[in-house]
């Protein structure tokens, strides 16, 4: 069995085992129909493709907001329309695919589009109170690595998906967000190219949908928005026949995180922080005490020296999404 180090490295490196390669080798490219956009999670969807597990999608994605906001306009130039402000392409039917399966996303590329807005909205955010009227801003992203932010000032691109993962199940229809158990506008700003996630699989198909793509975004989105704009990516989806209690990611070395080493996450998806933080502990003791056989104690002592939790998304209708990651270099560390 391999070590969690190994198979973020692998992940890094796109190495894999004999099976892996095998089953690639007969993988398929497909490129979604970019006009079969959907605003809600809704399984009575006919699916825009079906696929067979490992081969690879690629999305042309357009920014949340798109024909709603343009570039370089003011906020009263902008309208918003929140029943149709993202833009999710699928569902994606994998083969095979039941509840109870898990669905692994290998995020292969991510290419921004040539602008981006963020906007404060009244009423939303972290701190409504404290910035009552709207404010919008659009960003060139042609040709650079940053977004200027303000003079002397600037954010690298970390391109990633704000929505990612499967139909819930349950209700068979759903606004595009809060997150919800499948995932959805889960604003992991750690998926960027290289990383994997992981969703579980609640009805037949899986039902793979993504979109809200975003240029940069730091953790928590406390502004309500982070850089919106369009996005071409190209995704591998896996069917794994395991059952997972929340979704799953991997980030490797060279990822968007500090450690060298790459690091694992879980994510806690409640209307709780608290109740959220515990679901992705939990979630992490699962996985420590499945891919490393570790006893719940060891993994439970584990978690409380090395990892970290992180509050990923805390704006968003009332149900929060907290990560919590441990730095793959504890894994092949020996005692001192």
């Amino acid at each position: 069995m391999f070590s969690l180090i190994e198979q973020a490295q692998q992940i890094g490196s796109g190495k894999s085992n004999g099976a892996r390669r095998a089953r690639r080798e007969v993988a398929r490219d497909h490129v979604i129909d970019s006009t079969r956009v959907h605003h809600r999670w809704d399984s009575s969807i006919e699916p825009s493709l079906r696929i067979a597990s490992g081969d690879t999608v690629s999305f042309e994605l357009t920014m949340a907001g798109r024909g709603q906001v343009r570039e370089g306009v003011s906020f009263a130039q902008t309208a918003f329309d929140w029943d149709t402000l993202y833009n999710l392409l699928g569902p994606v039917w994998i083969e095979g695919a039941q509840p109870g399966d898990t669905i692994a996303v290998e995020i292969l590329s991510l290419e921004p589009g040539e602008w981006g807005w963020t906007a404060v909205l009244p009423e939303l955010g972290l701190l409504p109170d404290d910035f009552p009227s709207p404010i919008l801003r659009t960003f060139d992203l042609r040709g650079g690595r940053h977004v200027a932010v303000a003079p002397g000032i600037s954010v690298p691109f970390a391109p990633f998906l704000g929505t990612m993962g499967t139909h819930p199940g349950e209700p068979s229809t759903a606004p595009p967000f809060p997150p919800h158990r499948g995932g959805g506008n889960i604003d992991n700003r750690h998926l960027v190219a290289g990383a994997t996630a992981r969703f579980p699989v609640w009805c037949e198909g899986g039902l793979f949908s993504c979109g809200d793509p975003h240029a940069a975004q730091g953790d928590g989105e406390v502004c309500v928005s982070a850089v919106e704009c369009d996005m071409h990516a190209r995704l591998r989806l896996t069917l794994l026949r395991r059952t997972i209690s929340a979704p799953q990611y991997d980030v490797p070395p060279g990822g968007r995180d500090r450690t060298a080493q790459g690091y694992i996450g879980t994510m806690g998806i409640a209307p709780d922080l608290m109740e959220g933080a515990r679901i992705a502990v939990r979630a992490m003791l699962d996985r420590l005490e499945d891919e490393c056989e570790l006893t719940r104690e060891d993994a439970y002592v584990l978690a409380s020296l090395a990892g970290d939790l992180h509050i990923h998304e805390i704006v968003d209708a009332g149900v929060w999404n907290v990560g919590f990651t441990i730095p793959c270099d504890v894994f092949d560390s020996t005692p001192a």
